[in-house]
């Protein structure tokens, strides 16, 4: 297995269950000394560890300029930095898998895997929650909110948005409620290596974790994978190869091998072994984000996504989420935060592309707004322009570091042109369909699949974290059956 991300943390420990499989996880940065020293410090401590080594930083091109995408270098990926939101996305997402042709993808299929991998400890055992899976999930408390996120949440209340107790609750929705996110007793951050890989989960037989072993690329004999080459030179043998290195650097090392658009590959010298849109159907959560202040301290120790408006343009279906981020910690005198409004739609027409030169990174290109998104995100900032006048905004005095009027006709897109950021919900660049198969097999070639964010055929309405864990638990039991019935093998 390439990559002990959030999903590959997941994978490996769910298919060496099955004792007829031997996996080896090899993951590029460091293991568990790098928890020790950032993970498990208080939630909020990712703000204090940005461009550190752990984390690779990507450029990505958008309609308003480069932006760094932040990606986890270490096991656990991206689930030891990202704002813990633990969402599942709304049922008609998933149900548009099922009808594009993926069956066992729809919501039927897929609420029970999410259910089975948390222990809730505000609604589980319920319904629509778990009480004994390894991800531990709860809602932010009161006294753990900043002053902005508690001025925020109290304001929309108070200019008529809905409470929504249980924002993974479909019927509940749309309103403003509180993240669930993935952290201990002790608020503190539990990534998906630390919830799955455990000490226990470790020491079995058949599974091998290697850190610090970055993957440089396939080994093929004709058109089936027989393993992979590392950075170092050393190459190991596998019957069957999983790409978990997320929705960047799985379509980056399948183009490196010869696995993409064939058109794309000649440019750069490598030749085609099968033509596949792989890279060329990326979605992402993408949205402006507005610099807001007010005086004082930051205030509380909860993580960087806290409270939320889950919004639906329309009154029913999910388009937007609109929430405060950070904010960042600030002296006594001046806290600065940033207000995201996020579109949960997406073209589906971002790109990875090949650098030039092999030692290049992945060219990467954010995919254009759908062309209604002025006027989807609209009803966002009608909204949190009723905030701003809320008597909660205004007695903590949060106001706009620059001077606006999100009611003023083309507000929204001055605000997407001049400040657009990314949720960092990338996904779709390996989609089942065209690329891959319902079991996450690359088409056209032998003993390959795919597991993380980059199988997702379109993106789900929510936060992607908790998306990826349920696809690693969905392959993984694929997987598992495959390998009882064939006796085995080495992953």
């Amino acid at each position: 297995m390439v990559g002990g991300g959030t999903a590959g943390a997941v994978l490996a420990a769910r298919l060496s269950e099955t004792p007829e499989l031997f996996v080896t996880l090899l993951e590029a940065g460091p293991d568990h000394d790098a928890y020790d020293a950032l993970v498990r410090e208080p939630a909020q401590a990712p703000t204090l560890w940005q461009g550190g080594a752990q984390i690779a930083m990507t450029p990505m091109e958008t309609e308003a300029g480069m932006i760094a995408m932040q990606q986890g270098r270490l096991l656990g990926g991206c689930s030891a930095m990202n704002g813990l939101a633990t969402l599942r996305g709304q049922p008609a997402d998933y149900d548009a898998w099922e009808a594009a042709g993926l069956e066992g993808w729809g919501w039927a299929d897929v609420e029970g895997t999410f259910i089975a991998a948390e222990t809730d400890f505000d609604f589980g055992p319920s319904a629509i929650h778990g009480s004994e899976g390894p991800l531990p999930v709860r809602r932010w408390r009161r006294e753990e909110l900043s002053q902005a996120h508690r001025a925020y949440y109290e304001g929309l209340l108070e200019v008529g948005e809905p409470h929504v107790a249980d924002i993974n609750d479909p019927s509940q929705l749309p309103g403003i409620g509180v993240f669930p996110v993935t952290i201990d007793e002790n608020a503190k951050r539990v990534s998906t290596s630390l919830a799955y890989l455990t000490e226990k989960v470790r020491a079995r037989d058949n599974l091998l974790v290697r850190t610090n072993a970055e993957v440089a690329g396939l080994v093929f004999d004709g058109d089936r994978v027989t393993g992979v080459s590392l950075a170092s030179g050393e190459e190991l043998e596998a019957d069957e190869v999983v790409l978990a290195a997320g929705a960047l650097f799985s379509p980056f090392l399948l183009l490196r091998s010869g696995i993409g658009p064939a058109a794309h590959l000649a440019e750069h010298g490598v030749t085609a072994r099968v033509d596949l849109p792989v890279g060329s159907t990326m979605s992402d959560h993408l949205g402006p984000g507005i610099p807001y202040r007010h005086d004082g301290p930051r205030g509380g120790t909860a993580g960087p996504a806290q409270v939320v408006l889950v919004g639906a343009s329309n009154g029913r279906d999910v388009d937007y989420h609109a929430f405060p981020i950070g904010p960042t910690p600030g002296d006594d005198e001046a806290t600065v935060f940033m207000m995201a409004v996020f579109s949960m739609r997406s073209s589906g027409r971002g790109s990875v592309r090949l650098g030039d030169g092999f030692d290049a990174g992945p060219i990467v290109k954010a995919p254009p707004l759908p062309g209604d998104t002025p006027e989807r995100l609209g009803h966002a900032f009608e909204r949190i322009a009723a905030w701003e006048r809320s008597a909660a905004a205004r007695e903590l005095g949060c106001e706009p570091v620059e001077p606006h009027d999100l009611r003023a006709p083309g507000a929204v897109a001055r605000a997407l042109e001049r400040l657009t950021i990314s949720y960092a919900h990338m996904v779709g660049t390996c989609p089942m369909g065209p690329v891959l198969d319902a079991d996450c097999r690359v088409r056209g070639i032998h003993g390959l699949r795919v597991c993380d964010a980059s199988v997702m055929p379109t993106i789900p309405a929510g936060n992607t974290y908790l998306g990826c864990v349920m696809v690693a638990e969905r392959v993984a039991k694929k997987m598992q059956a495959e390998a009882t019935a064939a006796g085995g093998g080495r992953q």
